[in-house]
């Protein structure tokens, strides 16, 4: 679906984060992003941005000024429009009546938060979330409404010192199902641990250009090469674990 959408809210969260909320009724699934056309033609590429949060009325996002896109996208002001295409992507498939674990790295926390939306009364949830210090941390009391919350930082500055794996191991979380977005490394860590013992799924953060599936800019490779290159715009952002390959060559 592509369509205008008049800018709600634009605020800074921390240093460099921002949420974005706009006005309509996308109806996205836990999982699914947006791709947003930016007001200025020099920027010819949309930007993807998974969904933070939805209702009727409006859908926010939650996004990290990295580079020029972001930072023309962070001086958007109330009342402006925004051409939107989506929301795109497949979603997380939604469990029932399980012991789920979810895992957010950064800026791959906000879409954990719809997720656990749609899981929280069916489910029991536990959140382990991971950052590079205290003051990057975001998001940590909203989630604490859904369940068990536990923050680890890369140095220790708060929480459980060291990364996500270590700290749902040393903590000994047990769990039916893992969902988890973030930093490839970490997705790549929970994928080798939990791979055949249990039921999971990980969403993507890649760069893309279409967000449609035509231009292949996000194309990942799988461990069944046969299957041929994935998207993570079309075949994922979501995939279930011990499909894609994290080998380089």
């Amino acid at each position: 679906m592509l369509q205008n959408a008049q800018i709600l809210e634009n605020k800074k969260i921390i240093d460099d984060v921002y949420q974005l909320t706009v006005k309509g009724d996308f109806k996205p699934l836990a999982g699914q992003f947006i791709n947003i056309k930016l007001n200025n033609e020099a920027l010819l590429l949309r930007r993807p941005i998974s969904v933070y949060d939805a209702n009727h009325n409006s859908l926010s996002v939650i996004y990290r000024v990295v580079g020029a896109g972001t930072k023309e996208l962070a001086s958007y002001k109330p009342g402006q429009e925004l051409n939107i295409l989506g929301p795109l992507g497949n979603g997380f498939p939604l469990v029932k009546n399980k012991r789920v674990l979810i895992v957010g790295g950064g800026i791959g926390v906000p879409p954990m938060y719809f997720l656990a939306k749609m899981l929280k009364d069916e489910n029991d949830i536990t959140f382990v979330l991971g950052f590079r210090s205290k003051s990057q941390i975001i998001l940590e009391n909203e989630l604490k409404k859904y369940g068990d919350v536990f923050v680890a930082t890369d140095d220790g500055s708060y929480g459980y010192h060291g990364n996500v794996l270590k700290l749902i191991e040393e903590n000994k979380i047990d769990f039916d199902v893992i969902y988890a977005c973030g930093p490839t490394r970490m997705l790549e860590a929970l994928d080798n641990r939990y791979c055949g013992k249990k039921e999971g799924y990980i969403s993507f953060e890649e760069r893309m250009a279409c967000g449609i599936g035509i231009c292949y800019g996000c194309a990942c490779k799988p461990k069944q090469i046969e299957r041929g290159m994935l998207r993570v715009c079309k075949e994922g952002p979501v995939f279930p674990l011990g499909v894609i390959s994290y080998d380089k060559a």
